[in-house]
């Protein structure tokens, strides 16, 4: 699989923003969206999911790692807000469970993907080692032999 260029490449963000797509679905129906504050929550939290692997995706393996540990958290309370959402009756009984395999699939694939930055080196922040100082040459005289 060749690298990614952006970070709509990346699995990952395709499963987060497919899980945004069928939220916003869910969060723009009458009675749900009458609900200002758990329809923001619930967007705001798919909303971070998705914005944390943008923004981390520039950077190094460490650090985009870290990110994607935001997206998780943001995850988990995507899972908590829908169950809050079906408790309401804002999604039906049918529809929980479609959602929750988006979730179920989109958790273990962010924890694969932390793993796997964590134990390769970052070829694009590739370091090298430390030069060391020059010391001063004697400068030879054309006279000496």
């Amino acid at each position: 699989m060749p690298p990614a260029r952006r970070y709509s490449d990346l699995r990952v963000w395709k499963l987060a923003d497919e899980l945004r797509r069928q939220i916003f679905s869910l969060t723009n129906r009458p009675r749900f969206a009458r609900d200002f504050k758990a329809r923001e929550q619930l967007d705001d939290a798919i909303n971070s999911v998705c914005r944390n692997i943008a923004e981390g995706f520039p950077c190094g393996h460490i650090e985009f790692a870290r990110f994607l540990e935001f997206s998780r958290r943001s995850l988990n309370e995507v899972r908590d807000a829908l169950h809050a959402a079906s408790l309401k009756g804002y999604v039906s009984e049918e529809e929980l469970p479609a959602l929750l395999r988006l979730v179920d699939r989109l958790a273990p694939a962010l924890a694969r993907f932390i793993a796997y930055l964590r134990r390769t080196p970052d070829l694009r922040r590739r370091t090298y080692p430390a030069r060391k100082p020059r010391t001063a040459r004697k400068r030879r005289h054309p006279d000496d032999g």
